[in-house]
């Protein structure tokens, strides 16, 4: 009961925001006249290109640390496809499932092989 409380203020709180920021006039226009004219200025774009700028150097450096990162552990041969796994349908599992697990994919395997009505 005490959250849904809490929602409805935050809930007219915000509506409270939205209307002031729309209608209420501070000078010759209204807070959010105010705020898309700033956003339009050429050094508000300034801004923002540089920073997209930083960002994108920013997330290709850590793109190739993460790789680099992978590669380290990465196994020598790739397996992708099936390729290089073992042939022995008798060999042993990678990891262990549970009864639980398997019945659980046996039933999700069961559902997607029925023909749909």
């Amino acid at each position: 009961m005490f959250r849904l409380l809490r929602f409805l203020i935050y809930l007219g709180a915000l509506g409270g925001f939205v209307w002031f920021g729309l209608t209420v006039e501070l000078g010759n226009r209204t807070l959010f006249g105010h705020i898309r004219n700033i956003l339009n200025t050429h050094e508000s774009r300034d801004l923002v290109r540089g920073t997209k700028d930083k960002m994108g150097d920013l997330v290709d450096r850590a793109t190739d640390k993460v790789a680099k990162g992978v590669a380290k552990g990465a196994p020598t041969q790739a397996h992708t496809g099936g390729e290089g796994l073992s042939e022995d349908p008798g060999s042993a599992p990678m990891e262990e499932i549970g009864d639980k697990d398997r019945s659980a994919l046996r039933g999700i395997i069961e559902r997607g092989m029925e023909k749909p009505r």
